[in-house]
């Protein structure tokens, strides 16, 4: 499989709006059943508008592929918890019959390489499966370098999220 990570344009911003509705139905395995979580009665889940990752100057967004075939997207900011972070991943998706196969995991890399600093990755605490993900991946990336606490983050409603934060810049040399 070759696995490729592309910046994303205006062009890309409705199919990443369109790949969101899969994101939101694979985290509803986890969190579905929070208040706000529950299956629309139409059945097509839907996604806060993305538009701001292709126009903020300060936001960024990337389609992944797999032998050229949508695989999924990540979106990134500048919106830690603390002023300190440099880098927050906002979202982050692979597609099902792409998951497990190492194509998050690689292209997570990527990014945190990509783009060196401070970083957090957060987590809904219910989403035990994006827990995982993230722990593994991190946990290989920085050799165990890394901070893992919940949180409160007081926008736009307070919620406790997982957050694991990590410098990227001590940890170039390590793959």
């Amino acid at each position: 499989m070759n696995m490729t990570i592309s910046k994303a344009s205006l062009d890309d911003w409705q199919t990443v709006q369109n790949l969101a509705r899969f994101y939101v139905y694979d985290m509803a395995r986890y969190c579905g059943f929070l208040p706000g979580w529950e299956t629309p009665p139409n059945g097509l889940y839907t996604c806060d508008d993305l538009s701001s990752y292709f126009t903020d100057s300060d936001r960024y967004s990337f389609l992944i592929k797999v032998d050229h075939e949508l695989a999924g997207f990540v979106l990134i900011n500048k919106v830690g918890s603390i002023p300190e972070v440099d880098w927050n991943m906002g979202e982050f998706f692979v597609i099902s019959k792409f998951q497990g196969k190492g194509v998050g995991r690689t292209a997570a890399e990527q990014i945190f390489m990509q783009f060196p600093g401070l970083w957090e990755v957060m987590q809904i605490p219910e989403n035990k499966g994006a827990i995982a993900f993230w722990n593994k991946v991190i946990q290989r990336y920085t050799n165990g370098h890394f901070m893992h606490t919940q949180t409160l983050i007081p926008k736009p409603i307070a919620h406790i999220m997982e957050v694991l934060r990590f410098d990227s810049l001590l940890n170039f040399n390590h793959l």
